[in-house]
């Protein structure tokens, strides 16, 4: 619903645009080369690198779309929090510095390491890209609903905005300047969810349970609102389980966040960015869960209709009333503040995922389609100046051709649906198609170019057929067939079993025994030591 314009909200927002615009136009420079567009010369220092990381994973999901599921479900929205939390221990103990030495630009660099490059690529392009979507669309959706509601402007147009701008952030600055975008965000986001969170507590003098305490009376569940079951009453533990596992290892399997690991000089600091990103999270998802449970005490039952049927504008409404409500300076101004840093963080998150996407696109497909073979996993290293130039062009403009599909996806859904649950799509397919594809390919060493291509593909079609048969996406008539809200418990086994009936079933096809046990030997001296990994280009 459109509401009336909020002059000063609109300036902050193009105070903040302004200066990540200014960043990215000033890294252009640096972003010439592949290695520069690509991976930002692998300069990134660790704690540059985990502040980056922290704000791709600091969502709009994370930020506007938990705000309002703890807001209407309670405590059942909180886990998405923790398991997320969770999250970077898969990511800190199995692939970080692997990943770091190995690869070069994208998740498919990693897996035709040791196999046949081109049908492996295809296949990690298309599940890279189908993830990246659901995420573009989850923050498109929450950027065109925040726009909406402050400056007037109808949602389709807001969304158009919103795109338009992470178009231009991939295409003029590659990752140098969506690094620093993210390192800006972050460092604001978490200074005013400081502000936000203590702002709640002066409210109920500084107790978290008198808080809970007036949620509980307040909240549009009432008492059920401290209680489980809102979300999870269907599908009993294994739906609560399988949601949480979702997050938990899906973080492992999305691309725009492993990719970050080959912006760093070296396998050390992609580990210690880690320890940086943590805090961060951790801190923010506590002042998240806060704000949850203090817009449903703030806000009461009456506040369902300002917040809307999503709950995506619940931050945005309680800083206003603990601003001092609509119409007043405090309120305008706290509405202001949140609504330029969530747009922000909205505009930074989907620039990180449109360079992965153009990445893929780029290095995957566009060779395949123009038949410009890379050849096999001993060129991938070896790859020419010339064909990395091209990359970089392809991805620049492959950049807007995603933007563009993205923004009309976005003005078909509408603004209606909670922007967790398009998370919770992107993360059940990165855990169910990428994440065994990547630890098998690392770890185990019969896995081969068909194992990589049966477990994508069976990950990425039982994801998308389970999804249809949930209660959120059932068409048909009766009830829907599955009560687990995101059925990663069955999809997952499904896609690492598919990698090891593939692997075994391919070994024919491999050709000698003795030379793949040579390449996988080769790869596991590079991903332990560093031997042989892509240098940091000197600037």
């Amino acid at each position: 619903m459109t509401g009336e314009p909020d002059f000063l909200a609109i300036a902050i927002c193009a105070a903040v645009i302004s200066l990540t615009l200014w960043v990215t136009f000033a890294a252009s420079r640096r972003s010439r080369s592949a290695d520069g567009f690509f991976a930002a010369g692998r300069s990134i220092t660790g704690w540059q690198n985990g502040f980056a990381i922290a704000g791709e994973f600091i969502s709009a999901g994370s930020f506007l779309g938990t705000t309002g599921l703890i807001f209407y479900k309670g405590v059942d929205g909180t886990v998405i929090l923790c398991a997320s939390v969770v999250s970077f221990l898969p990511v800190l103990f199995l692939l970080a510095e692997k990943m770091r030495n190995v690869g070069k630009y994208t998740l498919a660099d990693v897996l035709v390491f040791r196999t046949q490059a081109r049908r492996v690529r295809v296949v990690v392009a298309f599940s890279t890209i189908t993830t990246g979507m659901f995420v573009l669309l989850a923050q498109l959706v929450a950027a065109g609903v925040l726009l909406e509601s402050v400056s007037g402007i109808p949602f389709w147009l807001s969304v158009i905005v919103a795109g338009s701008l992470m178009g231009i952030y991939v295409f003029v600055g590659g990752m140098l300047a969506t690094t620093w975008v993210q390192v800006i965000k972050s460092s604001i986001l978490s200074i005013l969810a400081l502000i936000v969170g203590l702002g709640i507590l002066s409210k109920f003098g500084f107790s978290f349970p008198k808080v809970l305490s007036s949620a509980t009376e307040h909240a549009v569940a009432g008492d059920a609102v401290l209680s489980p079951g809102l979300i999870f009453a269907s599908g009993g533990a294994v739906n609560l389980i399988s949601y949480g596992l979702t997050f938990a290892l899906g973080t492992a399997g999305m691309a725009h966040i492993l990719i970050r690991f080959f912006t760093v000089p070296e396998a050390a600091t992609a580990r210690r960015s880690l320890g940086w990103t943590v805090a961060l999270c951790s801190g923010f998802y506590l002042v998240v869960v806060l704000m949850g449970f203090g817009a449903a005490a703030v806000l009461g039952d009456g506040g369902a209709q300002r917040v809307g049927p999503g709950g995506n504008l619940a931050a945005p409404v309680l800083v206003t009333e603990l601003g001092g409500g609509i119409g007043t300076v405090g309120g305008s101004i706290a509405l202001a503040l949140v609504s330029a840093v969530a747009f922000a963080s909205i505009v930074a998150v989907v620039a990180g995922v449109v360079i992965s996407a153009a990445g893929t696109f780029a290095r995957d497909v566009w060779p395949t389609l123009t038949r410009r073979d890379r050849g096999n996993s001993a060129d991938v290293v070896a790859d020419t100046a010339a064909d990395d130039a091209r990359d970089a062009k392809v991805a620049r403009f492959g950049a807007v051709g995603l933007s563009v599909i993205a923004i009309l996806l976005t003005m078909a859904i509408g603004d209606s649906t909670n922007i967790t649950y398009f998370m919770g799509m992107a993360f059940m397919v990165a855990a169910s198609a990428h994440l065994p594809s990547l630890l098998l390919s690392l770890n185990w060493r019969r896995f081969n170019s068909t194992g990589a291509v049966w477990g994508i593909v069976v990950g990425l079609v039982s994801t998308i057929v389970s999804l249809m048969l949930t209660e959120a996406l059932w068409m048909g008539s009766g009830p829907a067939p599955l009560h687990i809200q995101l059925p990663v418990v069955i999809t997952l086994p499904l896609g690492l079993l598919a990698c090891v009936v593939g692997s075994l079933a391919g070994e024919r096809g491999v050709g000698s025994r003795a030379a793949s046990d040579e390449k996988f030997a080769e790869m596991l001296v590079r991903a332990e030591t560093g031997i042989g990994a892509e240098a940091a280009a000197s600037h």
